[in-house]
């Protein structure tokens, strides 16, 4: 009779384990999508990209010509690259309206 009840105990809490589990990865799949969807349409364009990198390099006597600067887009983030002499880097990323750059970006604009 106790083996009985003991597995009836250990059925009873894995439906109840499974029923928090389901609603848990329901909320979880709705807040990830919410979270893409605003990504998505918060992804910063090339102008963006441009432009911060432009002010992260204001110091230094390098000029960005546009050609040299690409942007990978992947719809939900993207990847900034800059082509220097030759060797193309990346510099940063964006995600959500902004643009954000590795500590070592001046490095790869200074190096002879």
């Amino acid at each position: 009779m106790e083996k009985i009840i003991a597995v009836l105990a250990a059925i009873l809490i894995i439906y109840i384990v499974f029923r928090i589990f389901k609603a848990l990865i329901k909320w979880v799949l709705i807040i990830l999508v919410v979270v893409l969807a605003i990504a998505y349409f918060s992804n910063p364009d090339k102008e963006n990209h441009l432009k911060g990198l432009r002010s992260k390099i204001e110091n230094l006597p390098v000029k960005v010509k546009d050609d040299a600067l690409q942007v990978d887009d992947y719809k939900v983030f993207s990847i900034t690259k800059v082509k220097v002499k030759g060797e193309e880097k990346i510099v940063g990323f964006g995600a959500f309206g902004k643009v954000w750059y590795f500590e070592d970006i001046k490095e790869h604009f200074t190096k002879p």
